[in-house]
């Protein structure tokens, strides 16, 4: 069900950062854009869980630093509060040990607070589109992190789940950071079909996010990974 006053074309946005002149602006810049809308902001993660179930947005953009307190603690609440949202940890650094654990935590990407603000509209529809947000440095040092802890899916575990043919090459095309659009172009099948897909191959390999299905994937050898990936 739309908001009133939303459109359903628009991309609901939910901002949780403890300080408020920088959701000031970034709400300024978000909503100069007509299909994106901030529908609410929280400084704390615990009021940030209570909202995102009543307003249930789209996207969910998380400081990592709140108030001494990592946002990514609050990354499961978030989930449950609202399953549908995709969460973008936000940080005033580029360390890359923070954008694994952003990763390991569930979030589907990672933007540094020092990228010009023009450019979040931009990085917000990639990630509602169904694209990871990863800069390209870091993405080997998440790999391989998720290589280390996923536990290998093998062929007749893949089999078992009844991972079919289609799947399987949805899949390979995730793991060349291509979005929903791209895959669909690529495979000429619906926006719609490459998401039922998606989110079949999750649910088969038991993963959170793209980026566990397609590390458990690389770790197994059941895919390869495109030289020219650099994000997922």
């Amino acid at each position: 069900m739309t908001q009133p006053g939303i459109s359903a074309e628009q991309i609901l946005v939910f901002l949780v950062d403890d300080h408020q002149m920088w959701r000031q602006l970034l709400r300024l810049q978000l909503e100069l854009e007509p299909d994106l809308q901030v529908v609410g902001e929280a400084a704390t993660g615990a009021d940030a869980v209570d909202a995102v179930a009543e307003l249930a947005p789209d996207l969910v953009l998380l400081d990592l630093d709140l108030g001494g307190r990592s946002g990514l603690a609050y990354v499961g609440a978030l989930h449950e509060a609202a399953p549908s949202a995709r969460i973008l940890v936000l940080s005033g650094t580029e360390k890359v040990e923070d954008m694994v654990e952003a990763f390991r935590a569930g979030a589907i990407g990672f933007l540094s607070k020092q990228h010009p603000v023009e450019d979040f509209p931009t990085a917000l529809r990639a990630v509602h589109a169904g694209q990871s947000l990863l800069p390209p440095e870091a993405a080997s040092a998440v790999l391989s992190a998720f290589r280390e802890e996923s536990k290998p899916v093998s062929a007749a575990q893949v089999a078992t789940a009844g991972l079919s043919a289609r799947e399987l090459e949805v899949l390979k095309l995730l793991a060349r950071s291509m979005s929903n659009r791209e895959i669909a172009h690529d495979l000429f099948i619906s926006e719609n079909t490459v998401k039922n897909h998606v989110s079949n191959v999750l649910s088969k390999l038991e993963a959170r996010t793209r980026v566990e299905a397609v590390t458990s994937a690389l770790s197994s050898g059941l895919i390869d990974l495109p030289v020219e990936a650099s994000e997922i």
